[in-house]
């Protein structure tokens, strides 16, 4: 798996917990993604949960963009990596699951899936993330639609700061109370690439089980919300962009594969 290498060079010398996944942003024409569709369910989302079951990833997802402009990437993949070492032998965890994922269909199968894996993969861009934060709700098993917000902030250690002391507490809080419908929350920084050249560099996301309260927050009631001027500030005033996705397919930690 060729594309991996470019950036795992750069993920040498973070200090945070590791939490390590990778966001693979593709723009696929619509008349391919039926094609790329089947190809991650009976292929791919395969070599996931052989790679998860060994302890060399730690998740996997496939997301479809929900509105925006079509000349912005329509489909999210997540690769969760967990550790250092596993981001190191991403390329070779994919390729041992393949030819794993091959063996189990046979010699014959494995010509057609050969073929039917040759297309083009309309990928625009990837990125590493270091995830510092998460809260849950307590019956939080998987979500269906996630509203990633994107922003570019001046100091990222301040950043990861404020966010588990004031947004993460309080956002916990109300899941806990039902006071909303979010699932999950986390908080993650950029590890690569990054520099002043990019437009974002930290990303939170929120989870939800349907599109309406992914719109909307799912807030029960009008919440009152803390102060957030001092992260507000760190952003420049607000996110660069907030982008909703609909999980089409995903494997969870346990290497169990779900059709959303």
């Amino acid at each position: 798996m060729k594309f991996f290498t470019t950036l795992l060079i750069m993920i040498a010398g973070f200090a945070h917990s590791q939490s390590y996944y990778m966001y693979d942003f593709r723009n696929v024409p619509e008349d391919e993604l039926a094609v790329m569709t089947e190809n991650e369910e009976h292929f791919w989302s395969k070599v996931a949960q052989d790679q998860i079951k060994k302890g060399n990833m730690t998740g996997w997802a496939m997301l479809e963009r929900m509105g925006g402009s079509a000349d912005e990437p329509n489909v999210l993949f997540y690769i969760g990596a967990g550790s250092k070492k596993n981001i190191d032998q991403l390329g070779n965890s994919f390729g041992e699951g393949s030819q794993n994922v091959m063996k189990q269909m046979g010699d014959g199968a494995a010509v057609f899936v050969n073929r039917a894996l040759n297309v083009n993969s309309r990928r625009v861009g990837q990125v590493f993330l270091n995830r510092i934060h998460t809260e849950s709700d307590n019956d939080w098993n998987y979500h269906n639609y996630v509203k990633t917000n994107f922003s570019k902030v001046s100091d990222v250690n301040k950043m990861n700061e404020l966010q588990g002391k004031i947004w993460g507490k309080y956002i916990k809080k109300m899941m806990d109370k039902n006071e909303t419908s979010q699932k999950l929350w986390s908080a993650s920084n950029v590890v690569s690439p990054n520099g002043s050249g990019y437009n974002w560099n930290y990303l939170s996301i929120d989870t939800y089980m349907t599109y309406g309260d992914a719109l909307d927050g799912g807030w029960k009631s009008t919440p009152t919300i803390p102060d957030l001027s001092e992260i507000n500030s760190l952003m420049g005033g607000g996110f660069y962009k907030q982008v909703m996705w609909r999980v089409v397919m995903s494997v969870n930690s346990e290497g169990e594969f779900r059709k959303h």
